[in-house]
C-alpha cells in the first residue's frame, strides 16, 4: 500500500517536470497561493465554505472511477481498497480543511471530514448497469457522459438549492448555481480520440464555436429550473442571478479552449494551475481567455485541415 501511494506521488511530481516546473518551488508556490487566495476568497464571498465543501468531495467522487476501483480491489483486496480510498479523500480533503478550520467554519468542516469518510465506504463498483436516459443528443458526448457519471450530484445540487429557498439564504442559492456551473466544467476533462475531431471535418474555429454552443445550450437545459426557482423566490437579487450565470457561461467557453489548447494531449498541470488562479481572480480571463483561444486554434490545426 505504501508503494501505491509512492507511486501517485512520483507521478504528481513527473507531470510538474514535464512542465517544465522545479518541483521543490513548484510545490512551494503551489503552497503559498492556496493558502493566500482562500484568505482572500473568504474575505470577500460568504459562500466561500460551501464552495470548499463541495469541490473536495466532488473530487473524491471524480477519482471514484469504476475500472480503477475494480484495479485497487484486485491488487489489495475489499479491506485494503477501502483504506486506500479513504486516505485518498482525506488527503484531498486536507487542505479545504485547513482552510475552513482557520476560517472558523468548525460545522462546515465537520460534515466535509465525515462525507468524505463515507464516500469511502460507498460501493462505487457496484455490477448493477441502468442506461440512465438524457435530455441531449448523441453528438455532443461530454453532456451524455458526464450527466450520466454526475446524476447523483446533480439531483443534490437540486436539493440545496430548494433548502437555500426553505430557509431563505440566497447565498446558499448562489452556491448551487457555481456548483451546477462547475460539473458542467468537468465533463471537458474528457479528451476524446483524435479520430472523433477528424469526422468533423471542419476548420477549427467552426469546431471551437460549435462546441462552445452545444455547451451553453445544454448547459442551459440542464440548469434552467434552478435559475427559474432562484429568480422566483429570491427576485429581488435577478441580476446577480443573471450576472454570476452569464460570467459562468464566459467561463464555459474558456473550458473548451483550455480542454482543446493541448489536443491531443489531455490538459497539463500548467493549464490546470493557470485555470486555478483565473477562478479566483475573474478579470484574468480577458488576458487567458484569448491565449488559450489560439492555442486551440494552433492544435486543432493539425487535425481539422
Amino acid at each position: 500500500m505504501k508503494l501505491y501511494f509512492q507511486i501517485q506521488w512520483s507521478i504528481i511530481n513527473r507531470h510538474m517536470k514535464e512542465a517544465g516546473l522545479n518541483i521543490i518551488l513548484a510545490w512551494i508556490l503551489v503552497s503559498i497561493s492556496f493558502g493566500g487566495l482562500s484568505m482572500l476568497f473568504f474575505n470577500k464571498y460568504e459562500y466561500a465554505g460551501y464552495i470548499y465543501f463541495a469541490i473536495p468531495l466532488f473530487l473524491s467522487i471524480r477519482i471514484a472511477d469504476f475500472k480503477r476501483n475494480e484495479f485497487l480491489r484486485i491488487c489489495y483486496g475489499d479491506q485494503k481498497f477501502h483504506l486506500i480510498r479513504l486516505l485518498e479523500n482525506l488527503m484531498i480533503s486536507v487542505p479545504f480543511l485547513i482552510v475552513l478550520l482557520i476560517s472558523k467554519a468548525f460545522l462546515v468542516s465537520g460534515l466535509l471530514l465525515i462525507f468524505s469518510s463515507l464516500l469511502a465506504l460507498l460501493p462505487w463498483d457496484s455490477k448493477f448497469r441502468f442506461i440512465l436516459p438524457t435530455p441531449f443528443k448523441k453528438r455532443p458526448f461530454e453532456f451524455i457522459v458526464g450527466f450520466r457519471k454526475t446524476f447523483l450530484v446533480i439531483v443534490l445540487n437540486y436539493a440545496i438549492a430548494i433548502i437555500a429557498v426553505k430557509v431563505d439564504n440566497f447565498n446558499l442559492g448562489l452556491f448551487t448555481l457555481i456548483v451546477s456551473f462547475l460539473i458542467s466544467f468537468s465533463y471537458y476533462s474528457f479528451m476524446e480520440d483524435e479520430f472523433y475531431v477528424w469526422t468533423h471535418k471542419d476548420n477549427p474555429n467552426r469546431f471551437l464555436w460549435d462546441k462552445i454552443k452545444v455547451a451553453s445550450v445544454f448547459n442551459a437545459i440542464l440548469y434552467l429550473p434552478l435559475i427559474i426557482l432562484l429568480s422566483l423566490f429570491f427576485p429581488y437579487n435577478i441580476y446577480q442571478i443573471l450576472i454570476l450565470y452569464g460570467v459562468g457561461v464566459f467561463f464555459m467557453m474558456a473550458v473548451v479552449f483550455i480542454k482543446y489548447s493541448a489536443f491531443p494531449e489531455k490538459v497539463g498541470l500548467k493549464e490546470s494551475i493557470v485555470f486555478s488562479v483565473t477562478f479566483y481572480f475573474p478579470p484574468l480571463i480577458l488576458i487567458t481567455f484569448p491565449y488559450f483561444y489560439f492555442q486551440s486554434i494552433k492544435s486543432l490545426s493539425k487535425v481539422l485541415k
